[in-house]
């Protein structure tokens, strides 16, 4: 079987799979990134609206790392029929609550309009 390719189909499906491989990588941008008070984790937020946590990891040898350690999806797209408005599910801000009353991992975090409080 040969494999024979028109220009111009080639291009134009060239440019379906970058424009459908854009789509999918925008979402998995970092949009916000904080450490809590002792620095021993670290929350990262993206487009898509997903948080995902990494705990610091010490070793001798190698310094520090942070490793993965637990992932969710903070906030998902909305639409705001007053205002006629999409509301995007990206990350605009997290923060850490401290630790001083409990030993959970509390956070907050932030879209454009609405704030969930996360333990």
């Amino acid at each position: 079987m040969v494999w024979t390719c028109n220009r111009d189909i080639f291009s134009c499906i060239s440019r379906v799979w970058k424009l459908t491989l854009t789509l999918v990588l925008t979402v998995d941008i970092v949009s916000a990134i904080e450490f809590d008070d002792s620095g021993d984790f670290l929350a990262a937020g993206d487009r898509g609206g997903r948080i995902v946590i990494f705990e610091r990891e010490k070793d001798k040898d190698k310094g520090t790392n942070y490793k993965f350690h637990f992932e969710f999806q903070s906030h998902e797209p909305e639409f705001d029929y007053l205002k006629s408005l999409e509301i995007e599910e990206k990350i605009n801000k997290i923060k850490w609550f401290p630790k001083a009353k409990h030993n959970s991992l509390m956070l907050l975090t932030t879209n454009g309009k609405y704030f969930m409080l996360v333990f």
